[in-house]
């Protein structure tokens, strides 16, 4: 795990401190050479911007980067506007090939992750399942790319939610082997909606990081029925599920607390809405917002 996030931390503040020095020393002929240069190096870094991890790497660290990449760009066009457009003998496409097909290539990328933001036709407003604290999304999303639940026919519209501390980070330190330096750890974990408790555990216990339970994967958890379809939350603390199968339970209600147990590499909430009758994932929001990587909610 330790290695994961050493490289969520070089990719994204790494990487875009990078190509804002290629841009900063940029010394192309022409300006449309110079835009094109400039063209890849923004799709890439906005491609970081929005895949990045910045719970891991900073949430605030992501402004930063964006500044100094903006600056190096302001910078750069500078040096480059007195210039020609193109050159006489026309050879800029030829001799940035190269360029031109990494600019289609991420470019691509980009629109898809972009798609995968666009909020679904149909969603199930839902109270936030989290109360007291600045909580972030670690995976959200309706692309692979941006959550890892995707591919998942029941869990195609779910979300892994942490925690960020005041500096932006969710947890003291890159991996830490102690569930009390997550921030979201402890956390208290409410109702999403009015409804009927279907399925409870609460006797798992709480894993160290990065140990996982494969065979328990929902961990401790609850499933509430809310009127039509299910709604799972998962990896809860060892012995905080207050609902038992049977109970009513509304909007709010505290029902547990967030823990490390299950089927998960550090401590998060991981919740989904399904259909009853197809089995089939359905879109969650949260206060009118649907969760994708890196929103923030504040509760």
């Amino acid at each position: 795990m330790f290695f994961v996030v050493l490289v969520m931390l070089l990719m994204c503040i790494g990487l875009p401190l990078a190509f804002a020095w290629r841009v900063f020393r940029l010394d192309e002929p022409t300006l449309s050479a110079w835009l094109l240069s400039v063209a890849n190096a923004a799709v890439i870094v906005a491609l970081v911007l929005l895949l990045g991890r910045w719970d891991m790497a900073g949430y605030y660290a992501r402004l930063l980067v964006l500044a100094v990449f903006l600056s190096a760009v302001v910078w750069s066009l500078g040096k480059h506007l007195p210039r020609a457009w193109k050159s006489r003998k026309n050879l800029t496409v030829q001799r940035h090939g190269t360029m031109l097909a990494s600019l289609v290539l991420f470019g691509s990328a980009l629109a898809y992750v972009v798609y995968g933001t666009i909020p679904p036709s149909e969603t199930r407003d839902l109270t936030f399942p989290l109360r007291d604290g600045r909580f972030m999304v670690g995976q959200g999303g309706g692309v692979g790319l941006l959550n890892r639940h995707a591919g998942h026919r029941e869990q195609r519209h779910a979300a892994d939610i942490g925690a960020i501390g005041p500096l932006g980070y969710r947890a003291a330190g890159l991996a830490p082997a102690s569930l009390e330096s997550y921030e979201v750890f402890g956390a208290a974990v409410v109702s999403p909606c009015d409804g009927v408790v279907v399925g409870s555990r609460n006797d798992l216990p709480d894993l160290i990081p990065p140990e996982t339970d494969r065979q328990n994967a929902r961990g401790n958890h609850l499933i509430i029925d809310c009127g039509g379809f299910n709604v799972e939350l998962a990896h809860l603390q060892h012995g905080s599920v207050s609902a038992q199968v049977g109970a009513s339970v509304s909007a709010g209600d505290d029902i547990g607390k967030v823990g490390n147990s299950g089927n998960t590499t550090e401590p998060h909430l991981h919740i989904h809405a399904v259909d009853r009758a197809s089995r089939t994932g359905i879109a969650m929001s949260f206060d009118g917002r649907i969760p994708l990587r890196n929103r923030l909610y504040v509760n």
